[in-house]
């Protein structure tokens, strides 16, 4: 379980806008990471089989799926 919120943290983190000009990318990428993290959190909620296995292969798989997107190439605030 704690492979699987992590994957779903790591999805979710992106570093907020410094721009005006700045925000509809970062929402833009924010909006495709959400849907995988959502999209392998409904598939577990749809099995009450699932085991630790399960939520191990779900983590897995938001963590290659965010991957396979584009950086986040907008401009950050500083941290």
């Amino acid at each position: 379980m704690r492979h699987l919120l992590a994957a779903v943290h790591q999805a979710l983190s992106l570093p907020a806008p410094l721009r005006q000009s700045d925000q509809l990318p970062h929402l833009v990428l924010l909006e495709q990471r959400v849907g995988i993290a959502m999209a392998s959190i409904g598939r577990l909620l749809a099995d009450a089989q699932s085991e630790e296995l399960d939520f191990l292969s779900e983590g897995d798989h938001i963590l290659h799926q965010i991957a396979d997107l584009p950086p986040d190439s907008y401009h950050h605030q500083p941290n």
